[in-house]
C-alpha cells in the first residue's frame, strides 16, 4: 500500500473507528497515538483492498453526518434516501469493526483494546452505539411515516414540520451542524483530542444533552476544549440559520 493511502487511512480511523471488545484496565493517554500508528503499519492495512473499503464507509459516513443538520428540510424522498444510506453505511462500518476484531493481527487487537478502554470512559461500547444508532434511525423513521400520513394536508404537513424542525434542533445530530464544524476544526485539533482518554466522556455528554451548558464545562480542558469550541460555535451558526 502507498505511504499516501496508509496516512489518509490512519487519519480518517482517528477520527472515526472504535472498539468492541470490553477491557478491564485503562491505558496510559500516551498508549493511544502509539496505537492508532501501529494499527496503520499493520499487515491488515496493507491490502489496498482494506484501505478502499474503509476509506469508502468513512468518506459516506463523513458526507452522510454533513448533512444530517439540514434533514428536516429534506422532501419525503430525500428523508428516506438518508435514512437508507445511513442504515448501509452503518452496517457496513459494524461489518468492518467485526472483520477488524477477528483478525489474528497483533497491533489491530491492541488498538481495539486501547480504544474500547477508552470509551468506556464514557460508559458505552462500540457495540452499545451501534445499537443506538439503529434505535435512533427506527426513530427517524417511524417521523418519517407520520410525516407522509400528513403530507397531503398543507396546514398539517406544516406544523408538522415545526414541530420536528424544534426536536430536531435539539437533538445531538441537528443541533451540531458537521459541515460547519468540519470548516472550523483543524485536523490536528481532531486528533488530538480523540487521543485525550477522557475524549468519549465528553462525546458522550455532549450528545445526551447538547447545550452551551455541557459544552462550557469542558471548554478549558487543555486538549479536548478547543473541539468543543468548534463545536459551539457550529451550535450558534446551526442555531441562527433556524431563526431566518
Amino acid at each position: 500500500m502507498h505511504g499516501r493511502q496508509q496516512r489518509h487511512a490512519a487519519s480518517q480511523a482517528q477520527q472515526q473507528l472504535g472498539s468492541s471488545r470490553l477491557l478491564r484496565h485503562r491505558p496510559a493517554a500516551m498508549d493511544y497515538g502509539e496505537a492508532y500508528e501501529n494499527l496503520f503499519r499493520s499487515k491488515v492495512f496493507q491490502s489496498e483492498m482494506v484501505v478502499k473499503e474503509f476509506d469508502s464507509i468513512m468518506t459516506e459516513l463523513r458526507r452522510l453526518s454533513m448533512m444530517a443538520a439540514r434533514f428536516p428540510d429534506f422532501d419525503l424522498a430525500g428523508k428516506e434516501m438518508f435514512l437508507d444510506k445511513m442504515e448501509e453505511g452503518t452496517e457496513r462500518y459494524k461489518l468492518f469493526m467485526k472483520r477488524l476484531e477477528l483478525c489474528d493481527d497483533a497491533a489491530a487487537k491492541e488498538y481495539l483494546r486501547y480504544t474500547n478502554a477508552q470509551m468506556l470512559e464514557g460508559g458505552f461500547t462500540l457495540q452499545a452505539m451501534f445499537e443506538g444508532l439503529t434505535q435512533s434511525l427506527g426513530q427517524y423513521r417511524s417521523w418519517l411515516e407520520e410525516e407522509r400520513r400528513v403530507s397531503a394536508d398543507p396546514v398539517k404537513h406544516q406544523a408538522f414540520l415545526a414541530g420536528f424542525r424544534q426536536a430536531w434542533s435539539n437533538s445531538a445530530m441537528g443541533a451540531i451542524d458537521m459541515s460547519v464544524l468540519a470548516q472550523m476544526a483543524d485536523p490536528a485539533m481532531v486528533v488530538a483530542a480523540q487521543k485525550d482518554p477522557e475524549f468519549y466522556k465528553c462525546i458522550r455528554e455532549i450528545s445526551d444533552n447538547p447545550t452551551s451548558e455541557t459544552m462550557s464545562k469542558w471548554l478549558d480542558h487543555p486538549t479536548i476544549g478547543p473541539l468543543v469550541g468548534a463545536m459551539w460555535k457550529s451550535m450558534q451558526i446551526a442555531r441562527s440559520r433556524g431563526q431566518q
